[in-house]
This record gives structure tokens, C-alpha cells and sequence, in this order.
């Protein structure tokens, strides 16, 4: 499922699909991606951000947890333990402390 509301990109898959990749664009300033993971029932997480776009500032803003709780930022590979059963969100963005390119065409690829 995908819908974009205000620059904002959320798509919704569900966990016992993976592994899996997702291919997306950005294509104005300051967008963001929410991937949301439902019914995720591992106890790790892996995803992996790809582009072939030279310079593009892209990165695992934030993970949000079955409990409620964030952590990050990450970089453009991330595994993280998750300490219970839910829905996971993954959040995708830019860097403020990076330069480069903010548009373009990108893959996530979870496991």
C-alpha cells in the first residue's frame, strides 16, 4: 500500500513478505519515506538504502518500535535488534548535517 500526503511517502507492507525491496523516488526537498512494517515477528532487522544517483544525501532517519519508542539516526545500512512483536516503521529521509542531492530514485531492501 502507498499513499503521499504533504511530502510525506508512506507505504505499508506486510512483515511476513520479507525479504523484500521496495523501490522509490524522492522528488522534492525535505520529503521523507515511512516504511511501516506490520505483524514484524523477527528479533533483528536489516535494511539496506540503494541508489545509483552520485551525492545523494539519503539515510534511516529514525526506526519506530512495537513499544512506541524511536532510535536513530542510522546511516544507509541498518540492523537493529527489536525486542518485541509488532509494527515496526522505518523512516527515510535526508540528513541536516550532509550535503548533496535530496531528490531521486532509491531501493530498500529489508530482511
Amino acid at each position: 500500500m502507498r499513499s503521499e500526503k504533504e511530502g510525506q511517502i508512506v507505504r505499508t507492507a506486510d512483515a511476513s513478505q520479507l525479504p523484500f525491496t521496495l523501490g522509490e523516488e524522492f522528488k522534492n526537498d525535505d520529503q521523507e519515506m515511512i516504511l511501516k512494517l506490520t505483524n514484524f515477528e523477527q528479533s533483528t532487522i536489516k535494511a539496506k538504502i540503494s541508489t545509483k544517483e552520485k551525492y545523494f544525501n539519503i539515510r534511516f532517519n529514525q526506526i519506530k518500535l512495537p513499544n512506541g519508542n524511536y532510535d536513530g539516526p542510522f546511516g544507509r545500512e541498518l540492523t537493529y535488534e527489536i525486542p518485541e512483536k509488532g509494527e515496526v516503521w522505518l523512516i527515510i529521509g535526508k540528513s541536516n548535517m550532509a550535503s548533496g542531492n535530496t531528490k531521486g530514485h532509491f531501493t530498500v531492501s529489508i530482511e
